[in-house]
């Protein structure tokens, strides 16, 4: 495998402490020097450990870019449109645990970039995010492409903020780093504009604060938590993203265990729980009618790491009884008793509260309450038996047909998964059947947007996955309406030759917003023709733009030469694409 991400370099003998023209050691210690504020700006980022930078460069970035091309440690990866740039750096966040770095280019860029943005910010994603702004003393006069940079990046950052005096760069870039990886993460936006990145300053770098972040709970929540556990007589468990964010996938197993309930997740965005696992019954909307039978049947709800609720639609009656007893775990105080009353609302690290709260059952729970459940996890393992019995039927029965049926396709790529492969998954309409066919167990394993829900994320993202495990193979799987959205991303992938293989499903329609819209006004056949929602003329020649852009592509129509394609992708170490005409929702 090659990642092409050396750039043509002034002169790549040099580092940048050998450039006298940027900086010059004082008296005042070892550390210190006089620099600029683009030079100090690259040594906060060396010091971070960034490695990539995302972004498209602009008039007030040249600076930064002048310094940056010197820097043979750290490599810039160029995207066409920010939307690329912005998901390649929350997928590279992701699949790191580590801050993504990406810059941005004056108003008209961060404005592009919100949709991301949002995603990342609703997925508690750590960015860091650097935006250039016009000198200062132009500010008053309306320049081009000026605005309040910091007014259109708070609604999706934790923090937004613009700096002055380029003396401020350390402290404050160093600050976004910290405050990206501090509970609730989240992405952070710093405006720099010009002429602070000229301006001169003696520069000492120190070691960035690092944040022992892993709260743990409040003993009374524990014993409260216990106490309401004791009596569970059909306990019900919702996870999110909270789990992967917190590494806490063997402590979640463990608890679900202990008190012998279902789980289930309203938006699977990665693995959260092991999908083979015989207590987990897939997804559950909370505002459907299965949720409403499902909670009329629990007395005990225990929300891991998710919201209580983030409902898509309005529904007169709330589909939690008065009566349910409400446990609820996570980080972020915000989600805690935001939507929903709450017998124990257990703020805290939630791997660490989950190892508690383990602690304390095993120590705590009665014989006769061990037994129950028990007793109930069996019935359970029964439940999810018969209820995978039924879908590997209806996957069996839709292995025939043209143009090529999901069942099928999902069959295929099966076959073609690997141990080590990374899935990322955008294949909105198609994406419960992939994600039900997949045996997903292992954390970082499967990436899907998260509650942002913004099409677009997948080509981009994918790329971002692939630079922070640069080891595993990475398959892409996208429906064309969210394709549709960052198709750019595919130039970059051939131009840094980033070797990711993507499968674009082609049906000619906004798939999901169809099944919306079933949803909304009842059931129809989805194949009807709708305003908005078709994509059929001219169809995208999806193979043919990949090919322009300089990824080797291939299109297929019938289900017997899937497999191949998809194995001969995976096996070039290069990015490829394989385009496949399949059947509409239905």
């Amino acid at each position: 495998m090659h990642l092409g991400l050396e750039e043509l370099r002034p002169d790549d003998s040099h580092t940048d402490l050998d450039q006298p023209e940027d900086h010059h050691y004082v008296e005042d210690g070892p550390r210190t020097m006089r620099t600029t504020g683009s030079q100090a700006l690259l040594e906060v980022l060396r010091g971070e450990g960034v490695e990539y930078v995302f972004g498209i460069p602009g008039a007030t970035e040249i600076r930064f870019m002048d310094a940056l091309e010197r820097a043979s440690d750290i490599h810039y990866v160029l995207g066409l449109h920010e939307v690329v740039c912005a998901g390649m750096a929350e997928g590279y966040a992701r699949a790191t645990g580590r801050p993504g770095f990406l810059n941005l280019h004056t108003a008209s860029g961060v404005a592009a970039a919100t949709p991301m943005l949002y995603n990342a910010f609703l997925g508690g994603v750590p960015l860091v995010v650097t935006c250039g702004q016009n000198d200062t003393r132009l500010l008053q006069h309306d320049p081009h492409l000026s605005g309040d940079i910091v007014a259109i990046a708070k609604p999706h950052t934790k923090w937004a903020t613009e700096i002055t005096h380029a003396q401020d760069i350390p402290l404050v870039l160093q600050r976004a780093f910290k405050m990206a990886l501090q509970p609730p993460t989240g992405p952070v936006l710093v405006s720099i504009p010009q002429n602070v990145l000229a301006q001169e300053l003696d520069f000492d770098y120190k070691r960035n604060t690092q944040v022992f972040a892993r709260i743990r709970p409040d003993r009374a929540a524990l014993d409260r938590a216990v106490e309401i556990l004791e009596g569970a007589n059909n306990p019900l468990i919702m996870v999110e993203s909270g789990v992967s964010r917190a590494d806490a996938l063997t402590e979640v197993i463990a608890f679900a265990e202990i008190i012998g309930a279902r789980v289930f997740q309203s938006w699977m965005a990665d693995v959260n729980f092991p999908v083979t696992h015989p207590q987990y019954l897939g997804d559950l909307d909370p505002t459907g009618p299965r949720a409403v039978q499902m909670f009329a049947d629990t007395d005990v709800l225990v929300g891991i790491g998710c919201s209580m609720f983030a409902e898509g639609f309005l529904i007169p009656e709330a589909s939690v009884p008065q009566d349910v007893k409400i446990i609820h775990i996570d980080d972020n105080p915000w989600e805690l008793g935001k939507n929903l009353p709450t017998d124990c609302a257990m703020q805290g690290d939630i791997r660490v509260t989950l190892k508690e709260l383990n602690a304390a059952l095993a120590a705590d729970l009665p014989t006769e309450a061990r037994e129950r459940a028990s007793e109930r996890a069996r019935r359970i393992a029964e439940e999810k038996s018969a209820s995978d019995a039924e879908f590997y039927a209806r996957l069996e029965a839709g292995q025939l047909g043209l143009p090529i049926r999901i069942p099928r396709l999902m069959t295929e790529i099966d076959k073609c998964v690997g141990p080590g492969t990374v899935v990322v998954d955008e294949c909105w309409s198609a994406s419960a059947v992939l994600r039900r066919t997949l045996r997903l167990t292992k954390p970082r394993s499967f990436f899907r947007s998260r509650k942002g829900g913004s099409i677009g994320w997948g080509l981009p993202g994918a790329l971002g996955v692939k630079l922070g495990m640069p080891d595993k193979d990475v398959l892409a799987i996208v429906g064309d309406g969210g394709a549709g959205w960052s198709m750019q991303s595919l130039w970059t992938a051939a131009r840094y030759e980033i070797p990711v293989t993507y499968v674009i499903t082609n049906n000619a329609t906004y798939g999901q917003v169809k099944l919306v819209r079933a949803a909304v006004l009842g059931p129809y056949p989805l194949s009807e023709k709708h305003v908005g929602m078709e994509l059929d003329y001219p169809v995208i020649d999806f193979t043919m733009l990949a090919q322009a852009m300089g990824v080797v592509a291939q299109k297929v129509a019938h289900p017997d030469e899937f497999g191949d394609a998809l194995q001969d992708a995976i096996a070039s170490g290069e990015p490829r694409l394989v385009e496949v005409l399949v059947e509409q929702p239905g």
